[in-house]
């Protein structure tokens, strides 16, 4: 059985194990608790990790390529925020141009207002996502990633209001909730450090928390009700917090967007990430097929119930999928 740093079950696991029991599968783990097998009559399914057995493999892997899924979104007109793709030339030099990547890497940045992100084509959780103001800072992230990663995605930076997370099941988005960014409320006395003791501000001990604190000063002092950002990323992971989204008339044009993505990808089951910009307009950042909610239920009221619903209609979907 799979254990957390405290001995319990993983909430995942526990909640699959518990929906088997109701419905009257058979629950093994297998591979090192890697896979999931679930038995009822005849029929044998199984999850990896967090996928699962519902999606055809081709649209998990593009799901997993970060330039892929916008390639195809892009191509059904499906509103998407611009990836480049930029290959390492030592060890994808095939696909490499010969007239090397800097020329068309700094081109890019000038054209997208000297601020990108750069990040790996294919990577989760913000880890190893930068944001680059400068030509040295994008040479520092490249070099970085290349040493790990045969390819990685270069964007625009958007001005975000607010990123959503959405789960979409066969045809409908289950959930919609909004991450607002982890931050501190400045009293023009005491630095970031202070603030964050005297605020309990209890921030995840992980490296994606770990990276974010190191890219800011923490000696500086916030202004008097000035609302200071530890990240400018919305990972949950990274401590930014869930709010499910009330808004009938936001949630429709977000559900909208969902819908025509999932159905470009020939996905079933995603959680499928939108950006709204401070202009107001809406755009896919990513597609996933793996659904991880851990974060979700740790951070929201009655937020295991909401996951185990949604699950459960996934299970569901995969014994009647064939």
């Amino acid at each position: 059985m799979e254990k957390t740093t405290n001995g319990e079950e993983r909430i995942f696991h526990k909640i699959i194990r518990e929906i088997c029991e109701e419905k009257g599968i058979e629950f093994e783990k297998l591979s090192y608790d890697w896979i999931l097998q679930l038995k009822k009559d005849s029929e044998i399914r199984h999850i990896t990790g967090n996928r699962f057995d519902i999606n055809p493999e081709s649209c998990g892997k593009i799901a997993g390529d970060k330039y892929a899924t916008y390639e195809i979104l892009k191509s059904n007109d499906v509103p998407v925020i611009k990836h480049k793709m930029v290959f390492n030339p030592v060890t994808m030099k095939d696909y490499a141009s010969d007239k090397g990547i800097w020329e068309s890497v700094i081109k890019f940045f000038y054209d997208n207002n000297g601020k990108i992100v750069v990040k790996p084509n294919r990577g989760c959780e913000g880890i190893g996502v930068y944001l680059c103001n400068s030509i040295s800072e994008v040479e520092y992230a490249i070099t970085k990633l290349f040493k790990n990663h045969g390819s990685i995605s270069i964007c625009p930076y958007y001005e975000i209001d607010t990123e959503y997370r959405t789960i979409y099941l066969d045809g409908d988005c289950e959930l919609i909730y909004g991450k607002t960014k982890p931050y501190v409320i400045g009293n023009g006395i005491d630095d970031i450090v202070t603030l964050l003791e005297t605020q309990q501000f209890n921030l995840p001990d992980n490296p994606i928390v770990e990276e974010a604190l190191n890219d800011i000063d923490m000696g500086y002092i916030p202004k008097k009700d000035e609302k200071f950002y530890l990240s400018w990323k919305h990972n949950l992971s990274g401590g930014a917090v869930p709010t499910i989204l009330e808004d009938k008339e936001l949630y429709q044009k977000i559900s909208k967007i969902v819908k025509d993505a999932a159905h470009a990808m020939n996905i079933t089951f995603a959680s499928i990430d939108i950006i709204k910009t401070n202009n107001e307009e809406l755009y896919v950042l990513e597609v996933n097929s793996g659904i991880c909610m851990r974060h979700f239920i740790e951070n929201t009221d009655n937020g295991y119930d909401i996951a185990k619903n949604i699950y459960s209609k996934a299970v569901d979907k995969m014994f009647k999928s064939r």
